[in-house]
């Protein structure tokens, strides 16, 4: 019957050396993956920070019952190669003009190079009563619609679709600011001031 080899101090010191050279290698390959993936989350989350946003909404004209929309891109990188496209004819004021079909207007009709951080596109799409008369015919002014902005944040695309809804503003109040009210108020009394000097002269 065969005999095992005894193991003498320096075979037991070179097979703790190697565990000790195994288990260091196995740590340092999980501590390498765990900084792998704490630096992609934190270009990531750089990037995200960082990236353009395209912004689409509906926007009552302060003191008026005006309606607008606005395309604004509220990130902090410009929207490169910017195209736009809405599912639906839009005329504005209800007229039907091609004119006034905001699906014809450029923005809509060819790219934009380029719009920077805070850069705004205003539409105007009509006021309240014609928006939401019983004789506004859904074919000219849709109160639903969808816009579709595609664009490039450095070499990522990026797309994304906004539904545009007009419906929660019906029966709405006219917002007003009270400061702009109230400066309002003091020029129809200088102006009464102005006229009544004029006749005493």
């Amino acid at each position: 019957m065969p005999t095992l080899p005894i193991m003498t101090n320096t075979d037991w010191f070179t097979l703790a050396l190697v565990v000790i050279t195994a288990f260091y290698a196995w740590a340092t390959l999980n501590i390498l993956r765990a900084n792998e993936a704490m630096v992609s989350t934190m270009r990531d989350q750089q990037n995200a920070a960082m990236r353009p946003y395209i912004l689409v909404s509906a926007n009552l004209r302060m003191g008026t019952q005006l309606l607008y929309l606005s395309i604004k891109n509220v990130g902090k990188t410009a929207a490169l190669n910017l195209k736009l496209s809405i599912d639906k004819n839009f005329y504005q004021l209800g007229e039907k003009r091609e004119e006034r079909n905001i699906a014809n207007n450029a923005a809509f009709s060819r790219a934009i190079d380029s719009l920077p951080p805070d850069g705004q596109l205003l539409f105007l799409l009509g006021n309240g009563p014609t928006l939401y008369s019983s004789t506004n015919a859904e074919e000219l002014s849709p109160l639903v619609f969808q816009i579709t902005a595609s664009y490039l944040s450095g070499s990522e695309s990026i797309s994304e679709t906004s539904v545009v809804d007009l419906r929660p503003y019906m029966n709405t109040d006219v917002p007003y600011d009270p400061i702009v009210e109230e400066l309002g108020k003091l020029r129809a009394e200088f102006v009464k001031l102005s006229k009544s000097l004029e006749t005493k002269l």
